[in-house]
């Protein structure tokens, strides 16, 4: 059953987003600013809080690890890595965890599990919270004003949202934690092209890939706002269309029929990690009679309205706006109105995404 198949991949888990490569392709910049940071402890000072941003896909996580990774072999600090996505005190537990603090799983309350993180973090620490606007949608502010008070931690936060520290309404948290921003911009498809070849040349046999595959990922993954995730998932889920098919060679035909399926699962995921609002907003810019932004506003409050949401500001609509665009998931036509006038705007689903699979997922997410 096993012994007659194609082998393909010679490792299958070098393509999975999660793998953190020895070289990074694409990143110099940021690798180096965040280096520059995390450098302090070697002089035994504390670096900054850092925050990192950018949309997904864009190599945020993948380089946060990959430094860490080198600073361990220069000096020896404990690093503490979850996804913040809970409460206060199931992060807390979660971070004590993960260095391996003695922590009862019942009985103790926030304050408790404070005490013996704050106890046993006193010579230093790296904190990386990822996805940490998830946090902020519940109590998860208590945590990081805590930790950004105490004294040899290193808070490095991550998330796709670039206003996230919006999100905040503690003063208290504003005024502690303040951060160094490290900005990372979608991969271009040099870039992209240059990941994939680096990484099939571990995953795959020698002369598996033809020689466009590659290229053609790349360009596709490009077109979906430069997202190396969906690059990744292209690939190897080309290789896996060859091997159902029991052939020895992935070809650009592979690529296009992975193409469809992998969309699919590109479109749920990134509608999944859009806030109500902005799922609202993106529902109301495909069923809008008009393109205009003040169009899409009135719409938008009409359908909040009936979904018992609150109402958008014009400022948060902007910012929305900018973030769904970051997303590649609606397209802002900038116009001149003339000398003095300012620019005007138009809103347009993108054209480079099946409009049926976004209206489904979205219909489906918000419940119309």
């Amino acid at each position: 059953m096993f012994k007659d198949r194609p082998r393909l991949f010679r490792n299958r888990d070098v393509l999975s987003p999660l793998y953190v490569p020895e070289r990074l392709q694409g990143r110099d910049e940021q690798i180096e600013e965040l280096s520059l940071y995390l450098s302090y402890l070697l002089d035994g000072s504390t670096p900054p809080h850092l925050l990192i941003v950018g949309p997904p896909g864009s190599g945020k996580t993948v380089c946060v690890k990959h430094v860490l990774r080198e600073l361990k072999e220069h000096v020896d600090i404990p690093v503490s890595y979850t996804i913040a996505d809970g409460t206060s005190y199931q992060l807390m537990t979660s971070l004590a965890i993960n260095l391996e603090f003695e922590i009862p799983l019942k009985g103790l309350g926030f304050s408790d599990v404070w005490n013996v993180f704050k106890e046993r973090t006193q010579d230093g620490t790296i904190i990386v919270l990822d996805e940490m606007d998830k946090m902020f949608k519940k109590d998860g502010s208590k945590l990081l004003y805590y930790l950004s008070r105490q004294e040899k931690i290193c808070v490095i936060g991550i998330s796709n949202k670039l206003t996230v520290m919006d999100m905040v309404n503690d003063l208290r948290v504003l005024s502690s934690f303040r951060p160094r921003k490290i900005s990372f911009s979608p991969y271009d498809a040099f870039q992209l092209e240059a990941i994939l070849k680096c990484r099939s040349e571990e995953a795959f046999f020698p002369g598996v890939l033809d020689d466009g595959v590659v290229p053609l990922c790349a360009a596709l993954a490009a077109r979906r706002n430069g997202d190396a995730r969906y690059a990744l998932d292209l690939l190897s889920f080309s290789a896996d269309v060859c091997i159902r098919d029991r052939r020895e060679n992935v070809t650009e035909a592979d690529v296009m029929v992975a193409k469809d399926e992998v969309e699919i699962e590109f479109i749920r995921r990134s509608i999944e990690r859009l806030s109500e609002s902005q799922k609202i907003l993106l529902y109301s810019i495909f069923t809008a009679e008009y393109n205009s932004p003040t169009e899409v506003y009135k719409h938008y409050n009409k359908i909040a309205k009936d979904l018992g949401v609150t109402p958008l500001t014009q400022r948060r609509l902007s910012d929305l706006l900018k973030e769904l665009e970051l997303l590649g998931l609606v397209e802002i036509e900038r116009k001149g109105r003339g000398r003095g006038r300012g620019v005007g705007w138009a809103l347009f689903p993108p054209s480079t995404i099946d409009r049926e699979f976004i209206m489904k997922a979205l219909m489906r997410s918000i419940g119309r």
